[in-house]
């Protein structure tokens, strides 16, 4: 079934978790071992298979202690599912939407609360928005070939990808790094609004890693002990 097939009910159970963010169309693994997610799941397969997982806000005073999350979080579709032997699972959850936490409903036996779909805004013309994934795109080829970190069947699949929200999103939730500035490319409802603050951390790693590269003088690591 394809995602804009899939409704998402108002009301979804809520895992939440220290800095794990879930962007719309991103396969994000799990593993589920604490006696109330175990619950939740068994309840989730038997219903809609959909549940959000939110990010521990934790810059209240209170993050640790009542499990304070962001009132943006990601709602997902259980996607495929192991039960192992021991009660715990493995499971693959595919981003659907962005939602926002309209009232916590209640905490046990474990966190539900009523949400509602966060919209995108389409704050380009369509030719700027069209041109993400190109310029997306090149830049990771660019930080490729300056000795980034990025898996050539990541680049792949994003070239195949073709909306370029959906793209950016993908990128987003592969490429950058967990912490507050993910929660915030989460937040940020402007599509070219989100693709300029992403593109511009692209940006400042490919003159981090040029700098490396003339350190090391046009060497590659292999090459640094001839230098």
């Amino acid at each position: 079934m394809k995602i804009q097939e899939i409704e998402i009910p108002s009301e979804v159970p809520v895992m939440t978790m220290s800095q794990t963010v879930l962007f719309p169309q991103a396969m994000m693994p799990l593993f589920i071992f604490e006696p109330r997610y175990r619950e939740m799941l068994q309840d989730v397969l038997e219903e809609n298979r959909i549940f959000a997982v939110a990010a521990l806000d934790e810059e209240k005073d209170d993050a640790q202690a009542l499990e304070t999350p962001y009132s943006i979080a990601g709602v997902g579709v259980v996607r495929a599912c192991k039960q192992n032997k021991d009660g715990t699972s493995n499971l693959i959850l595919q981003g659907l939407a962005r939602v926002e936490f309209n009232k916590i409903i209640c905490e046990e036996p474990y966190r539900r609360a009523y949400i509602q779909k966060v919209l995108s805004v389409p704050d380009g013309s369509e030719k700027t928005l069209n041109a993400i994934k190109s310029t997306l795109l090149a830049l990771l080829q660019t930080q490729m070939r300056l000795g980034a970190n990025i898996p050539l069947d990541v680049l792949q699949f994003l070239s195949k990808v073709e909306e370029a929200e959906n793209m950016l999103d993908i990128a987003i939730y592969t490429l950058c790094p967990p912490g507050p500035f993910k929660q915030e490319l989460l937040e940020t409802r402007g599509i070219l609004e989100r693709f300029e603050k992403f593109q511009r951390v692209l940006r400042a790693q490919i003159e981090r890693l040029k700098i490396e590269h003339k350190l090391k003088g046009g060497l590659n690591d292999h090459g640094i002990s001839d230098n």
